[in-house]
């Protein structure tokens, strides 16, 4: 019997201001965008809105195959596409799918451009061959962007919270 092998793929979405503001909400967040680094990133990696959920990802991941890709690509690729992990504090995320099939599902990311009324940038940040090494890999990564951020104290527990999320689900998989 033949093992199925997996890729793990970490994504982040970001909510890029709108292009053309219209509102005078839209006017403040597009000018206070690019004031500093910090503003710019605090605005890019803003948390997830609570309708925005694992299952809400996939099915737009499915949908994007489908339309770019074609029915045969969605009939293998779509229905291998499982996203294992998704918060919407950190709007970070792990997708598993299959080995062959993982170069498609990172073009199908990059390719999502609203998730429900929202206008977002979906990309890959890491693709591994085990979700142990996405996870401490986000963890680093979070890790630095706050020390970009400068340590800012409410974005420190939620990284606190996001490590100890992990640590827990280590300890349930030893158990078993």
């Amino acid at each position: 019997m033949v093992r199925l092998k997996h890729r793990y793929i970490l994504f982040d979405i970001l909510y890029p201001p709108v292009s053309i503001p219209r509102t005078g909400t839209q006017k403040e967040k597009f000018r206070d965008f690019c004031d500093t680094p910090k503003d710019t990133l605090l605005a890019l990696h803003a948390s997830s809105p609570a309708s925005i959920n694992s299952k809400t990802i996939a099915n737009i991941l499915k949908n994007v195959v489908h339309d770019h890709f074609g029915e045969i690509s969605a009939g293998g690729v779509g229905l291998l596409i499982i996203v294992k992990y998704f918060s919407n504090k950190t709007s970070t995320g792990i997708i598993r799918c299959n080995r062959q099939d993982f170069e498609q599902v990172m073009a199908a990311i990059a390719l999502v451009t609203k998730v429900d009324a929202y206008d977002v940038v979906m990309r890959c940040v890491h693709v591994s061959g085990t979700i142990k090494k996405c996870e401490q890999y986000s963890i680093r990564r979070n890790r630095q962007l706050i020390i970009d951020l400068g340590r800012d104290k409410e974005m420190e527990s939620g990284l606190n919270e996001f490590v100890a999320m992990f640590k827990k689900d280590e300890a349930e998989e030893d158990e078993d």
